[in-house]
């Protein structure tokens, strides 16, 4: 006896969000590159806005901040790399694992512009890109389908 399994078919919608998810999920692996790159100005940039600050203690931020945004968004690029493959399931729980992580990603973008200008022209972009995901997996009649329970 043949047995057969039913896929469904990924809906372009969806196949649009993993596509601005795989690009988030690089920008996330940018980030971080460009922060050690110019970690000079990231120094500026902290005793300019600490002048109370010594040499020790500017160079002492910089390095944490860069650390502590390689970790950030190392976890932040698993998961979108996560999204990118779980999304084509159609479990509903990977749209809520993607809403949820991409609408609280556009409020971590509003902490990262007031924290340094050094990314603003990229801020609004991304935060366009996630805003964009949350919608194509929600807005689409086609998307609905694809993640409605079985």
């Amino acid at each position: 006896m043949a047995t057969t399994t039913r896929t469904k078919t990924v809906p372009k919608p969806v196949q649009a969000a993993r596509a601005l998810l795989a690009l988030l999920g690089l920008s996330h692996l940018v980030i971080p590159v460009v922060l050690g790159l110019r970690e000079d100005a990231l120094r500026d940039q902290v005793a300019a806005q600490h002048p109370d600050f010594g040499a020790a203690e500017v160079a002492r931020s910089a390095d944490v901040a860069v650390v502590s945004g390689a970790i950030f968004h190392g976890l932040l690029l698993l998961l979108c790399l996560l999204l990118v493959v779980k999304l084509a399931s159609g479990r509903p729980w990977t749209r809520w694992l993607t809403t949820v992580s991409q609408l609280l990603s556009v409020v971590f973008g509003f902490f990262s512009w007031s924290s340094s200008p050094m990314f603003h022209a990229v801020i609004p972009v991304a935060a366009a890109a996630q805003l964009a995901v949350v919608v194509l997996v929600w807005a689409p009649r086609s998307s609905r389908d694809f993640f409605a329970k079985r």
